[in-house]
This record gives C-alpha cells, structure tokens and sequence, in this order.
C-alpha cells in the first residue's frame, strides 16, 4: 500500500510542493489585501491612527498608550511619509501578516514532513483570526510574526550546533520587543531549549545573549511600559486573572478560559476536535523527538499565565480578549496541523483509507469553509462603518445643530470628520446621562445630532439617549450601517404640567 504521499510519477516532488505553496501564498496575500484600505477604522483602531498622526513622534509616543513603542514610532514615520489612509495605516500589520506565513513555512520544514508542514503554512494562511489581524491596525499580527522569527532563529542556530547565527536571534530579540510586549514570554522559553540541547561551550554565548535580552527587556520597561500600566485597564481585565480563592472557583475560571482559547483560535467545533489534534500533534512531536516543539507552545502560555496571577497580562481573556494570545497561534497551528497529518497518515498506512478520508471530510465540514471565506474577505469582527455618517452629518448639519458623539465614537469621528469643532459635545463614558445640550451653545440647539459606533445594538442607543437627553427631545431620523448609527433628534419641550387650584382644607 503506497504512503498518501510517495513520490508522483510524471512531476517531480519539489515541483508540487512548490505549486501546493505558492497557491496558498497567493490565496493568503489575497485575503490579506481584500478591504485593507476600504474598511472603516474602528475605535480601537482610530486612536492608533490619531497618535500616529502627531505632529511629532514624541508626542506618537504619548499618545499611544499601550502600544508597542517601534510599531507606534513605525507608523508615525510612514504617515509623515505616505500620508494617514486607512491602506498606509495598516499595511504595518499587513506586512507582518505576509511575513509570519514565510517564517511558519520555514519553521514547520525544519519541524515536519513535507504534507504537515503544507497543513500548517494553511492552517496559518487561512484562519480568520491571522488574516484579521494581518489588516488591523494593532500590533497583534506583530506579536505572531516575531514570535515565529524568534523560534525560527532558534531552530536554525540548533541545527547549526551553535555555530552561526547568534547575532541574528540576539537582534531579532532586542528589536522584536520594541513592537512587541508578549514577546517576553517566548524568549526565555528559547533560552531554556537552548542552554538545554546546546554543548556545554556554547554557554557562556547564551549567558550573553540572555543578557542582552533582559538589558533590552529592562530598558523598554522603564521607558516605555511602567508608564502605560493603567490602573482603569487593569480593573477592565480583572475577570480574566486566575481565581485562587478555593480549588472549584479556579477550575471554574480555567475551563471557560481554555474553552475560549480552542473556540477563538479554531473555531466553534474546535473546541472539540481541536485538543484531540493538539494531543496527536504532541504526540508525533515527542516521537519524532522534537519534544521541545511542546515548550515553544506551553512555556510562553505558562509564563502569560504567571503574568495573570500577578495581574499584569490576561490570560485567554473574554470580548476578543485572546487576540492578547495570537503569539501562541502559529505553534498552536503547527502542532494541530503535526497531529492531522498523523492521524490521517496512520489510518492509512493501516488499510483504513475509508476510515481517513471520512474523518477528513467530517472536519472540512466543522471547519464551514464558506464561511471562513467569507470572513476572510469581508471581515464582520469590529466592523464599524461610521464614515458615510460622519459625511452624511457634515452634509446636512445646520449651523445651529449640536453633535453628541457617544464615547466609542470619538475616535473614529476625529479620524474622520473635517467640520467644525465647535458645537461637538464628546462623549465622557458609555453610561453618561443628563446633558444640558442649552448649556454646549450660546444659543439653545432646536437640533441634536447623536453619532455612535461600537454599540450592542440600536437599541441600547435610544436607551442611553433617552437618559442622556431627556423628554425635551425626540428622535427625528435615524440612519445606520454596519456597527455604526446617527440619530437626530428635535428639541419639543414639554408643556408645563398646570396647577389645579386648591381651597382652604375643610373644617374638622
């Protein structure tokens, strides 16, 4: 019985390999560029691109909050040089994106056969969470690329017994922290195979390099991170730190966070044939005898999660919360892809051929196809189209008019809107009520204007208008697209309620 993938007759193995790969770059680039540039910033996405638009890189730097410093440094050098579209301010993490399919490929190779390693360059090429990221504007697709680059670099130096290549991991070390945070977790890791697996004669190299390491760890701490540790965004993640208080409570904290983790990263039913993978794929590992490819997945994720007991990282976090994790997704990917290609191979060479391509078929359907593709193309997570309002309101706003913009809002609305500032009433928090619009003007507005994006639904916005404005005014027209509303309301103020006259109390 041949193996599923003995050598063709009539084309050569490195000319369909060859083929198998650059299909599934061309296909990855492709869903990487779709709507890179046409797609509305969302909140988060706009206040990156209003720091980055500073006037000064110093002041990128303030403004960037928690972001990485090279990749808010990075940005504000390509506006000043290419301008702020929505197409320049992402192709940083289109760039990254493209990078972390070249360096997967290159690790799974050193890692795996041929079929897993093409599974795996997939796996990465076409989940909706990697091609998501790769055209946000956010450092996360960052986060991936130097992950693999850092773990790539360590496999090359492995391979070439210590003998090249310190230079290229120290530098990928030093600089991939400047873009990204979680990078932290992986370098320690790699420093642990290391010391493990080199000769003892390379030590004292390694002692150096994780000086280096930890002397540029420090110094982006105290620049630029112990700055940026806000006490508001700690509280926002509290519910994603372990819970000690007895043995149930955590274990009722980790199930959900792990079930969150395969459900984000895989999908719906990932959550149960993805740990089954994962398991196969450790398995083939140790067999293979490249166990240390199960640190490279567990030694980070167990260092995020002792950042989450000190509650300075969460961990598997709720609301997306995972894209905190995509630094762990291409191994995720490999090992899951390792496991697949084993089963299936297994089932194979035992003359169970019926056995495998039923069990192939059964997970081409949990993995909805169609829909993963649709995704890919026109992403639906954070779509948030407030820029036709933001144009239909500097059309048809009168001079008179108040702009309420809700607190989610504001970001997006100063990315895009080019009227005048005065008569805008920005919003303070999502729960905000009783504004005197009287008050936001010299003379009182017959008119209001309320803009919103990153809402639940549009009636949570005429819940929190009501609050907000109260009875004096009603909604005159509403207009909406795709996570995005404009409510326009008129001032009718209520008639005085009128006081019914009262005689003198009668005589006991």
């Amino acid at each position: 019985m041949p193996r599923p993938w003995s050598k063709p007759e009539g084309l050569s193995w490195q000319f369909l390999t060859g083929l198998a790969v650059a299909l599934i770059f061309g296909v990855a680039i492709y869903f990487r560029l779709y709507e890179l540039g046409s797609r509305n910033l969302w909140t988060d996405e706009a206040w990156v691109a209003l720091a980055a638009m500073k006037p000064t890189a110093k002041e990128a730097l303030a403004a960037g909050q928690s972001t990485p410093p090279f990749y808010i440094l990075t940005l504000w050098g390509m506006v000043q040089l290419w301008g702020h579209s929505e197409m320049v301010l992402r192709s940083l993490s289109w760039l990254f994106g493209v990078g972390t399919l070249w360096l997967i490929w290159r690790l799974s190779r050193r890692l795996l056969e041929v079929p897993a390693a093409l599974l795996a360059l997939a796996a990465v090429a076409f989940s909706p969470i990697m091609v998501y990221y790769s055209k946000e504007l956010k450092q996360y697709s960052g986060d991936a690329f130097f992950a693999v680059l850092v773990l790539w670099l360590t496999e090359r130096l492995l391979a070439r017994g210590g003998r090249q290549g310190w230079l290229a991991l120290a530098l990928a070390g030093v600089v991939g922290l400047g873009f990204s945070q979680p990078l932290i977790f992986t370098l320690p890791v790699t420093g642990a195979v290391l010391w493990f697996i080199l000769p003892q004669g390379q030590r004292f190299r390694l002692a150096g390099l994780g000086g280096v390491w930890l002397l540029a760890a420090s110094g982006y701490y105290l620049l630029f991170i112990r700055r940026e540790i806000a006490p508001d965004l700690v509280a926002y993640w509290t519910q994603d730190f372990p819970d000690f208080s007895g043995l149930l409570p955590f274990f009722r904290w980790l199930g959900p966070a792990l079930y969150r983790y395969f459900w984000y990263f895989l999908g719906e039913w990932g959550v149960i044939w993805g740990p089954l993978l994962l398991a196969a794929g450790m398995i083939v590992m140790v067999w293979r005898g490249r166990a240390r490819v199960l640190i490279y997945l567990g030694g980070p994720l167990l260092l995020a999660f002792g950042a989450a007991c000190l509650h300075r990282y969460p961990f598997m976090a709720h609301y997306g919360g995972n894209r905190l994790m995509l630094f762990s997704a291409p191994v995720l990917y490999l090992l899951v892809a390792a496991g697949g290609w084993g089963v299936f191979a297994m089932l194979w060479r035992r003359r169970q051929r019926w056995l495998a391509l039923i069990l192939t078929a059964v997970l081409l359907v949990a993995l909805n196809l169609r829909a993963g593709i649709n995704e890919n193309l026109s992403p639906l997570n954070n779509r948030e189209e407030i820029k036709p309002l933001v144009a239909y309101l500097e059309a048809n706003r009168q001079p008179q008019d108040l702009i309420y913009v809700y607190y989610f809002a504001v970001a997006p609305f100063k990315y895009y809107y080019r009227g005048p500032d005065p008569g805008v009433c920005w919003g303070r928090s999502c729960v905000e009520q009783g504004l005197d619009p009287a008050a936001q003007a010299r003379t009182p507005p017959q008119r209001l204007w309320l803009i919103a994006s990153h809402i639940p639904d549009l009636e949570f916005l005429r819940q929190f208008a009501t609050k907000l404005l109260g009875p004096d005014w009603h909604e005159a027209a509403c207009f909406t697209r795709e996570g995005a509303a404009l409510l326009r309301f008129d001032r009718q103020p209520q008639p005085a309620a009128a006081k019914t006259p009262t005689g003198p109390p009668a005589p006991p």
